[in-house]
């Protein structure tokens, strides 16, 4: 975890981050927590990347507007995106051509340390950012969690905030976060063990919050897997990203 902030806070301070004098106004398109309890299959948020901690190189000559354009024929209810260079191949290029091709919302999804990485969100048209909760819990951020929320809230964006673990869930239902993520991946070996999924909801009193499944999701079995144990919704990027037919893949999720 430690790793994957500095490597944020590196690029912050290089200016990774800074977009001039665009913000990307889209009013037909909703809010990904409206299109996730609206759809009307399984809430499939597909994820564009190029590579992964886990699995390595993935799709490194892959577009992300064909891409998403796929995804969203496919019945995706959201659309994720990658920003992150290490680990995953990821750039706010990726982020603007998606905006530009789909009519989906999108979670920009990264290592958030800084309201300018907020910011760079808002005005490259996303919808929702992602933000790590044991990452504002061991102090390598420049927010307060409350205050990055509050900041996602003042840029017009929901929040995706993310739990690797059942005592990371419970304080995560404390929080006024749009919406609430649990992570397979161990944000410290970057392994993923589908065994979190079940793990982190054992006990935890959810009050109807919107919950998603992140890493690790492969086929229509754990699709229907983590629904029956209070999922509403699922993150996807290496199985969809790798299949060869994205669009084929992504409709296997959705209805399955």
């Amino acid at each position: 975890m430690r790793q994957l902030c500095e490597e944020a806070r590196r690029r912050v301070v290089e200016g990774y981050y800074k977009v001039e004098d665009e913000v990307v106004s889209l009013k037909t398109v909703g809010s990904l927590k409206s299109s996730i309890l609206s759809c009307e299959g399984n809430a499939v948020i597909a994820e564009f990347k190029r590579s992964s901690p886990s699995a390595g190189s993935i799709s490194t000559d892959a577009r992300s507007d064909s891409a998403v354009r796929a995804m969203e024929r496919g019945g995706a209810c959201g659309i994720s995106v990658l920003t992150a260079r290490e680990w995953f191949g990821g750039s706010l290029e990726d982020l603007r051509l998606a905006r530009a091709s789909c009519g989906l919302p999108i979670l920009m999804k990264d290592v958030v340390v800084s309201e300018e990485q907020i910011r760079a969100a808002h005005q490259l048209g996303a919808q929702a950012v992602l933000l790590i909760l044991r990452a504002f819990k061991r102090g390598y951020t420049d927010l307060t969690l409350s205050q990055a929320i509050r900041t996602a809230r003042d840029y017009s964006l929901e929040v995706l905030l993310e739990a690797c673990s059942r005592e990371e869930l419970s304080e995560a239902v404390s929080t006024d976060a749009d919406i609430l993520g649990v992570n397979s991946r161990d944000l410290s070996t970057l392994r993923v063990d589908k065994r979190v999924h079940e793990e982190a909801v054992v006990g935890v009193d959810l009050d109807d919050r919107v919950l998603v499944a992140e890493s690790g999701i492969e086929t229509a079995e754990d699709i229907r897997r983590l629904r029956r144990i209070g999922y509403r919704a699922f993150l996807v990027g290496t199985a969809i990203m790798r299949s060869g037919d994205i669009e084929a893949k992504t409709r296997e999720l959705v209805m399955a």
